[in-house]
């Protein structure tokens, strides 16, 4: 998938579970785009000092809060798109309303795709 500017759509994804990052990531590239993998809180924010387009973030991983890791993603790059996927039924209280999305784990694969293209469009729906 590419960019209006024809560039490819780079997405992060961040989760300590290398098997579910391989399943998101066949996911993801199979639609094109172009994609990173991150297995804890500092690893995230090393990524993120490249260029990204999207972060799917998984809620609980080794290396600091969530909160510090969407912390740390918004000062380097305050317009980020952010899916965070999580066990729990309900998002955290203090998600942001925008330019983010959360989903329930686990996600299915067309689930996941659809909330990528949505919020990769600006246009995502408020969390369940």
């Amino acid at each position: 998938m590419a960019t209006p500017e024809g560039s490819i759509v780079s997405v992060l994804i961040a989760d300590d579970d290398p098997l579910v990052r391989r399943v998101l990531r066949m996911a993801l590239e199979s639609q094109g785009y172009e994609v990173l993998e991150a297995g804890d809180a500092h690893e995230v924010i090393a990524q993120a000092q490249h260029r990204h387009d999207l972060v799917v973030l998984d809620i609980n991983m080794p290396g600091g809060t969530v909160h510090d890791t969407l912390g740390g993603l918004r000062e380097l790059h305050p317009e980020l798109p952010i899916l965070v996927l999580s066990g729990e039924a309900t998002p955290p209280v203090d998600l942001p309303a925008t330019h983010a999305d959360y989903a329930r784990k686990p996600i299915e694969l067309d689930d996941l795709l659809t909330r990528v293209r949505r919020l990769l469009e600006g246009s995502v729906a408020s969390p369940p």
